[in-house]
């Protein structure tokens, strides 16, 4: 199959500026696709322009977060605030998942929906999906949206899986460790990895967000398992929207950055410096290839006994440290042992031991849950050895984790990450 480029370009419909800058980009340049905007004034605008752009890959640029919704406010409430508009950011879409996750999903699949039903009313035939501030790499909004991919027919979704090492290997400024970048990209590249969806197209920028100048393009290495690569990118004329101030609602909009985009995008000879097939860095390529290994030749149970213990080491290391270096009462120091260590066990028992792929926050809250009441045992049967049996607080601890290591093994396979199939649906199939 022969590699595919596309320079993508988002927020089509978002404003004048922006739709006469991927115009132009598309009959000058080396744009290929856009991803519109339904719920913005200039979506219809958009959706003409396009009609003169043939072989434009058109793609729904999901908006949670900025205006109002494409369906009724009021069924809305916790995506809109009473005027009716959207009112949440990336974190606070966040913290939705976590403590309001039945609501919200409800409502993003509604909204969703409705976004995707007024594109095709529009005459719109949706080639991609992707969503505005990458609300959609939230487990539970990807979720949903994966589901509305398949549902209509959707052939690719965005997906965070650019290799940070290979980006810096070609680019040497770093402006990424001061404008949030770096920060931004791990936090997308962890929800990739829960999310567990593979792709075929390589996603290149993520650690130059929206500042995408054409010294980022003096070599591309696009690693070798992707036959295409997407480019996300913000062009604007931004002089343009300066005589449109009523309709700009974000001041990114005008940023200089969007005209420097523009620039890039009309530059041909950008083309011929994407590399495929590219090795990963040392490092990365071992751990892929010993990832491979880990999954295909080690069994379950051993998986569990080598995370396990290496999780138990990890604990008691810090339960050590809490006790013996900074002197804190054992109960104190086991109390934030687990604090700390909680998260690090969960990750590494879904991931690496049972390769789960269900409801990630759903898997998280059920694991929490067990490590919460081993917490509780723990701290019953550590007070009986120390109280009681008058054994050291260290001793003790590591005493009561061999009792524990079976039981986090149980309930974690059958509880926590169990991969028991619906009645209903095995029925079905």
């Amino acid at each position: 199959m022969e590699n595919k480029i596309i320079f993508n370009a988002d927020d089509f419909g978002i404003s004048y500026g922006v739709n006469q800058a991927i115009e132009k980009a598309y009959h000058k340049g080396i744009l290929t696709a856009a991803s519109l905007m339904v719920n913005q004034k200039y979506a219809l605008e958009a959706v003409e322009l396009s009609k003169k752009m043939p072989n434009l890959d058109l793609g729904l640029h999901v908006n949670l977060t900025n205006e109002y919704p494409a369906s009724d406010a009021k069924r809305l409430p916790l995506l809109t605030g009473n005027d009716g508009k959207f009112r949440n950011g990336f974190l606070k879409l966040m913290l939705l998942a976590i403590f309001k996750s039945k609501e919200l999903r409800k409502e993003v699949r509604e909204e969703m929906e409705a976004q995707i039903i007024k594109a095709q009313k529009m005459g719109v035939k949706i080639g991609h999906i992707d969503s505005h501030r990458h609300v959609h790499m939230i487990p539970l909004i990807f979720k949903e949206m994966l589901s509305l991919k398949e549902k209509y027919g959707i052939e690719r979704i965005r997906v965070i899986n650019e290799s940070a090492f290979m980006t810096m290997k070609t680019n040497k400024r770093k402006s990424y460790l001061l404008d949030g970048g770096l920060i931004k990209y791990f936090l997308l590249k962890f929800f990739s990895i829960l999310n567990g969806y593979v792709s075929n197209t390589y996603f290149y920028t993520m650690l130059y967000t929206c500042k995408l100048s054409e010294e980022h393009f003096q070599k591309v290495l696009v690693p070798r398992g992707f036959d295409c690569v997407e480019i996300m990118i913000h062009p604007s004329v931004t002089e343009t929207d300066k005589d449109h101030l009523e309709d700009i609602f974000d001041q990114n909009i005008l940023a200089h950055w969007r005209d420097e985009e523009l620039k890039t995008l009309l530059n041909k000879k950008l083309l011929n410096n994407f590399c495929f097939g590219c090795k990963y860095p040392f490092l990365y390529e071992l751990y892929f290839k010993l990832e491979g290994l880990w999954f295909s030749r080690v069994p379950e149970k051993l998986r569990f006994l080598l995370v396990g213990g290496f999780n138990t080491v990890f604990a008691y290391g810090v339960y050590a440290f809490l006790l013996k270096l900074l002197r804190l009462p054992y109960m104190l120091a086991l109390a934030v042992q687990y604090f700390i260590t909680i998260n690090v066990s969960v990750f590494t028992m879904r991931y690496y031991v049972f390769r789960s792929k269900g409801d990630v926050i759903a898997e998280f809250l059920k694991a929490w849950s067990v490590y919460i009441s081993l917490f509780f045992a723990n701290t019953l049967g550590l007070s009986f050895l120390v109280e009681v049996c008058d054994i050291d607080e260290l001793w003790a601890q590591g005493l009561y984790l061999i009792f524990s290591t079976i039981i986090t093994y149980l309930l974690h396979k059958y509880f926590s990450f169990s991969k028991k199939v619906n009645k209903k649906k095995r029925l079905k199939e």
